[in-house]
């Protein structure tokens, strides 16, 4: 089982790409950090203010710049070896993930994408993480 926690997106259209994240890949579980409650996108999402409130019995992975201005990722995803039952978490579009939003969870892997200098739309980055995760897991074709 694979969940993803992302920041809501201030744009109606920026927040539709997620949808496509979940389809694609069949994403279950879904976490939105909103500020307050608004509409879903076309999948339902549990609102959450922060990754504490995420499940804490589940490895939680955080993919951000190798050169984020708040948090900084460490791991490479091109070696990364996917946790079995993972919540990946990612920023918003114009935004790198900030301390605020992890609260006082530590996260148990900082993943960056090689290549991404800085930012990149997060549902791409959603993408190509989710990508990786299935190609490793033996499911291409």
């Amino acid at each position: 089982m694979v969940g993803i926690c992302f920041r809501s997106e201030r744009h109606r259209d920026q927040q539709d790409q997620w949808s496509f994240v979940f389809s694609n890949f069949g994403i279950s579980d879904v976490w939105e950090i909103r500020e307050e409650t608004g509409e879903d996108i076309y999948q339902p999402t549990t609102d959450v203010r922060n990754a504490e409130e995420l499940p804490v019995d589940r490895p939680l992975v955080v993919l951000a710049p190798q050169a984020g201005r708040y948090v900084q990722g460490t791991e490479s995803l091109a070696d990364f070896v996917h946790p079995e039952d993972a919540i990946y978490l990612f920023g918003g579009s114009h935004e790198n993930l900030s301390e605020t939003e992890l609260g006082t969870r530590v996260p148990d892997h900082l993943v960056f994408i090689p290549l991404v200098e800085h930012e990149c739309f997060a549902a791409a980055a959603g993408y190509i993480t989710l990508w990786d995760r299935y190609v490793k897991r033996g499911g291409h074709g």
